[in-house]
């Protein structure tokens, strides 16, 4: 399975055997990975924070083939699109009339 990590990562099996690596000189490239990989919960954790990619269209490659961190924070993982400020409710006078 292809997969690009924009974080450092160790994947292991049911033993606790390491199985893959990500390390400082493999991270934000693609690298080719066992599918064993994903037995670990690691590999879930980081699909759903936005720090690894696996199974990526052509376009999507193609596309971190350019900018590997395209989309991503300092952290590595997927910027959130930024939060509307939510509305405050309008403030009610307190003023008492004398």
């Amino acid at each position: 399975m292809l997969i690009l990590s924009r974080v450092c990562a160790e994947f292991h099996d049911d033993r606790g055997r390491t199985v893959f690596a990500v390390t400082p000189a493999t991270r934000n490239t693609f690298q080719e990975a066992p599918d064993s990989i994903r037995a670990d919960p690691l590999f879930q954790l980081l699909l759903d924070e936005g720090s690894l990619e696996a199974n990526l269209t052509p376009a999507a490659r193609k596309a971190l083939e350019n900018d590997p961190a395209q989309g991503a924070d300092a952290a590595g993982r997927k910027a959130k699109p930024a939060e509307k400020p939510a509305d405050k409710p309008a403030e009610k006078a307190t003023e008492k009339t004398r």
